[in-house]
């Protein structure tokens, strides 16, 4: 790819060399002058360049705003929790697995401490289109129901960051296991809505407030740039 773009560019300085040669003849008033299949090629060239270097310019910008809402959400996710902190004691000691009654646990260390929160009946609620509620694990890579009940939490920042926290899961055999994560979805019901891509998976309840885990913690140790050789490919 890389010496088909210098070829390209290469063909390209030609045809501008010829450009500057055809004004230095009007100059000295001498008959020369483009054909027009040279500027058809030229035209050609430019437009087959801007093809190869345009989408991965812009793919590369897309994952910079993707890790930008990262850190912005993590941000205010942990700043949000030490405000609940004071009140409230560490995060650590808050409610988890059986003791834990989800509406009690969003009025008492949530809700107070981040302006403009709501709860999300449903993902519709949330903003989320048919292909994400049909698809819900392609939204947090397992068969989780996103809405808001008895054993799960799903609410809505004022700048559009989903938060989904699952009291417990249902196996085989209605066997239940208590879990201790949080989903983020750092850009709401925006694209591309996909686990690891841009919604990320946090532990809670540690001494560090919320801990981010496989994609997100890869991206925070690479300075809050999603890595070359990150392994969710966008």
């Amino acid at each position: 790819m890389r010496l088909l773009r210098r070829r390209m560019l290469l063909v390209m300085t030609v045809n501008f060399t010829k450009f500057l040669n055809f004004v230095k003849c009007n100059n000295i008033m001498k008959k020369c002058a483009f054909t027009l299949a040279e500027v058809l090629i030229t035209l050609g060239i430019i437009g087959v360049v801007a093809a190869l270097t345009l989408p991965p310019l812009v793919k590369n910008y897309k994952k910079q705003v993707i890790a930008n809402q990262l850190k912005k959400a993590y941000n205010t996710i942990q700043n949000g929790i030490k405000m609940s902190e004071i009140d409230n004691g560490y995060m650590s000691e808050w409610p988890a697995g059986p003791s834990l009654v989800m509406a009690d646990y969003y009025d008492t260390y949530w809700k107070p401490y981040f302006k403009g929160i709501r709860i999300c009946s449903n993902m519709l609620a949330c903003g989320y289109g048919s292909d994400v509620i049909r698809n819900p694990k392609k939204w947090s890579g397992l068969n989780w129901a996103l809405v808001t009940g008895s054993t799960r939490l799903l609410f809505q920042l004022a700048d559009g960051t989903v938060l989904f926290i699952p009291k417990s899961t249902t196996g085989a055999g209605g066997k239940i296991t208590y879990v201790n994560s949080i989903y983020v979805d750092v850009n709401g019901p925006k694209p591309p809505n996909t686990y690891q891509l841009d919604v990320f998976l946090f532990g809670r309840n540690s001494v560090k407030g919320i801990t981010p885990t496989d994609g997100a913690l890869l991206i925070m140790q690479n300075g809050w740039k999603i890595p070359a050789d990150y392994p969710y490919k966008y």
